[in-house]
Order: C-alpha cells, then structure tokens, then sequence
C-alpha cells in the first residue's frame, strides 16, 4: 500500500507539471504571437516621468526595441542621444546633415549594422522612418525628419532598414514581462 500511495503522488505531480508546462507553452506562443519581429534586444534607458519609444529592424530582420525615458519637450534626435549615452559601446549611429535637415544614415546596435542612403536597383537600403502617437495602432510613414519631430509621451519611432513595409509588432517591455509572469503565477495557483 505505501508503494501506491507514492505512486499517486508521482502521477498528482507529474499532472501539475504537465499543466505548468501547458500554461508556459502557451505564454510563449502568446509572446511569439505578439513579437512578429525577430526581438533580439529590449532595453528601458533614461530617466523622467515620459517615456517613448524606439524600435529599429535591421534588414537582417533582427529587431531592438527602447523605452527611453525622459522629463521635458524632446525631439526624435534626443531619444538617440539617450540610447547612445546609456550604451556607449552598444548602440551608436550616424547622421549626415543636408540644408533641409538631418538623414540618419546608419545604426551600429550589438552586432548588428546597417547603413545607406538608397542605392539602385531598388531604392530601398537606408533607414526609413515610421512614427506612432500613444493612441493609434497603426504606423505611419514620417513625413518630416526625427530633427523635427516633437515626441511625446507613449509615442513610437520606428526606423526599418531595406524596407517599406512598417515596423512589425513587438510587445512593450512591459507586455512582455506580464505575460512571463502571469505563467509564473499561474504555475503558483495550481500548486
């Protein structure tokens, strides 16, 4: 009789584990669906009571995704300029000035790199430019320079290299740090 009762328990555990590994399974496929992108990096920089932020895909699909936080007005440019200072060996780029304004020509983050104005047969490899207000869901295509967007807080910058298409979808840090522990926690329930 002992041997069985250790037996049951044995099958009661292994239930709860296949539970814990079904509802795990689940938060990351709720993370995968989210992150479209491939999310390599997700950084939160800065201080202040804003935040906004800016994602960058490389056109080897690797995607970087900062909330930068700030107090006070800010334009595109500053979110760079506090990426960098918080990263100085990590994250760098490169402007180049033109009478109309700044074009950033290119963005070093890790390992990944790329740079360029748009050379022929297709146009498309520099960094295009998309921006996000706090309560849209939708990009759209910048139509002046990150020198002269004001941003404010909740907002999104996204530069895409080699592309047209807009940014894909990636959760907020802060999305994916719930969805984490929501698996914890329910793990935590069912014990």
């Amino acid at each position: 009789m002992q041997g069985g009762r250790s037996c049951r328990g044995r099958i009661v555990r292994l239930k709860h584990l296949k539970s814990f590994v079904i509802a795990a399974s689940a938060s990351v496929l709720a993370i995968g669906d989210l992150a479209q992108a491939d999310l390599v990096g997700s950084y939160a920089v800065g201080t202040g009571a804003s935040k906004s932020y800016l994602q960058f895909e490389f056109a080897n699909s690797n995607t970087y995704l900062y909330e930068v936080r700030y107090d006070g007005v800010l334009r595109g440019d500053d979110l760079f300029a506090i990426v960098a200072a918080a990263q100085p060996s990590f994250f760098s780029y490169q402007v180049v000035s033109f009478s109309f304004g700044d074009a950033l020509f290119g963005v070093t983050i890790g390992g990944d790199s790329n740079e360029g104005f748009g050379n022929p047969p297709s146009y498309l490899d520099y960094w295009h430019y998309w921006t996000r207000e706090p309560a849209a869901s939708t990009w759209t295509s910048a139509m002046i320079g990150f020198g002269d967007r004001m941003v404010s807080n909740g907002s999104w910058d996204g530069w895409v290299f080699n592309s047209d298409a807009p940014p894909a979808a990636v959760p907020t840090p802060a999305a994916g740090l719930a969805l984490a522990s929501g698996a914890l926690l329910a793990r935590r329930r069912r014990r």
